[in-house]
């Protein structure tokens, strides 16, 4: 039997050679680039609306960007997430 999501839990992980960190909470999931505030958040409720039937992936489940935009490494990227704008960092994470 699956161990019930009570607290956050944060794991590492590394895309490109950029190190980011993975929080997943019982609200969602947020990754964020290490050394940084602000992340791409999705809300597991939001997840779950965008992926219903359709075989959408969770790429498509954030409102205002996706966690692919902009290859996660910099560029525009979108300002989006849960959370709302990102800072004036120009990770493609906002």
């Amino acid at each position: 039997m699956p161990t019930k999501l009570e607290k956050t839990v944060k794991r590492e992980i590394d895309i490109d050679g950029q190190p980011f960190t993975v929080a997943i909470s019982p609200e969602g999931l947020k990754i964020t680039q290490k050394g940084f505030r602000k992340g791409q958040e999705v809300s597991w409720k939001s997840l779950l609306e965008n992926s219903q039937g359709d075989g959408s992936s969770a790429s498509s489940a954030s409102p205002g960007g996706s966690f692919g935009e902009a290859g996660g490494t910099g560029g525009a990227g979108g300002a989006g997430g849960i959370g709302g704008a990102g800072g004036g960092h120009d990770t493609g994470f906002r």
